[in-house]
């Protein structure tokens, strides 16, 4: 699979093995771990191929929205893996081993903060924009962070979390949804998931109270609306693309 998921791009998808999946059913905490983890995966691997396609074609006036964009990629990257480290590995290292995770994680440090300087310095007009730049730094990241992606999925599947009681799964998603509690209330992390997420996968995710998500929707999307326009949906979940039909590609 390596091999596979090293090429240019764009990045396969991980498939979602129980699409609508019922979030609200506290008894089934394995599954749902899983499929929330799958969710968010593929919520940053849609980001790393807009970029991707829209380098290329990004109008001039577009370039640091494009930057922007492409910075809370990142910034969901390094909250999601500061999640996993600081709550998730330890506790299922005590039955599972969870090495290979941490080790894949600081593997891609180096190329992540590159391609994340020459974002910033696009975003503050410090640099001019240069997509072939752009795409080799994104290539360095997208490459093995969406084989890490892929290969992670199967280290917290179900099967292997049987190794933990119900109780101790529930204390590991109320420690994770505490440890990340603020997520829901970025103006402009909760954008960039709702509009990278395919809700064709799962309607009713990520499960946070109805006023957050209309806070995100409709306060938060607005702050830095420019952004989503790269996004694959509308904030309704609509399938979008960067150029209309009518513009020339």
């Amino acid at each position: 699979m390596r091999n596979e998921l090293e090429l240019e791009g764009p990045y396969p998808l991980i498939p979602i093995s129980n699409p609508n999946f019922d979030f609200s059913d506290k008894h089934n905490a394995a599954q749902s771990f899983a499929t929330e983890m799958a969710l968010t995966h593929n919520v940053i691997i849609r980001a790393l191929n807009q970029i991707w396609l829209n380098a290329p074609l990004v109008k001039p006036e577009d370039e640091t929205a494009l930057a922007g964009y492409g910075l809370t990629c990142l910034e969901l990257v390094h909250i999601h893996h500061a999640g996993e480290e600081k709550v998730i590995f330890p506790q299922l290292q005590s039955r599972l081993d969870m090495g290979q995770n941490w080790e894949q994680h600081h593997a891609l440090e180096k190329p992540m903060m590159a391609f994340q300087v020459h974002l910033q310095n696009v975003h503050d007009k410090i640099e001019q924009y240069d997509s072939e730049k752009l795409l080799r730094l994104l290539r360095a990241v997208a490459g093995p962070l969406v084989w890490h992606l892929h290969e992670e999925i199967p280290t917290i599947s179900p099967e292997r979390m049987g190794a933990f009681t119900s109780q101790e799964l529930t204390k590991l998603v109320h420690d994770l949804e505490e440890y990340l509690q603020g997520l829901a209330e970025s103006t402009t992390l909760f954008p960039f998931i709702m509009t990278n997420h395919d809700r064709s996968d799962a309607p009713d995710w990520p499960p946070v109270p109805t006023h957050i998500k209309w806070f995100g929707a409709h306060v938060g999307f607005h702050r830095h609306h420019q952004y989503w326009k790269f996004s694959p949906f509308t904030i309704a979940g609509e399938p979008q693309n960067y150029y209309s039909s009518e513009d020339e590609r």
